[in-house]
């Protein structure tokens, strides 16, 4: 079994590396995966502090149950978040010709 403390920390990884993709890469659907990794990063961090209060898995009535089940909710939003973002960004490409965000200047049609 995996300790709690290493789930945290590739958490906490992960998000560093998703926010430094964010700030840093300007094309957009490198940026869509920056966000969509601070989503994973998150839900990890919850499942990860959930068994360090809660205790057991899956399996158990226990309060980490209901952290798994949230967690999973996250990940729901993220995926959605990141079908609406795709389809803006192939509107967007198909548009503009690029996908940097740096060409954006105007949101409007």
């Amino acid at each position: 079994m995996i300790p709690h403390e290493h789930v945290i920390g590739l958490a906490l990884l992960l998000f560093v590396l998703a926010l430094l993709t964010v700030l840093l890469r300007r094309g957009l659907f490198v940026l869509l995966a920056g966000v969509q990794g601070i989503f994973v990063s998150g839900a990890l961090a919850l499942v990860g502090f959930a068994r360090m209060h809660g205790g057991g898995g899956l399996g158990e009535a226990d309060p980490a149950t209901g952290a798994h089940g949230f967690a999973l909710l996250i990940l729901v939003v993220a995926a959605a978040e990141l079908a609406v973002g795709l389809a803006i960004g192939v509107a967007f490409v198909r548009k503009r010709g690029s996908a940097n965000v740096e060409a954006a200047s105007v949101l409007r049609w």
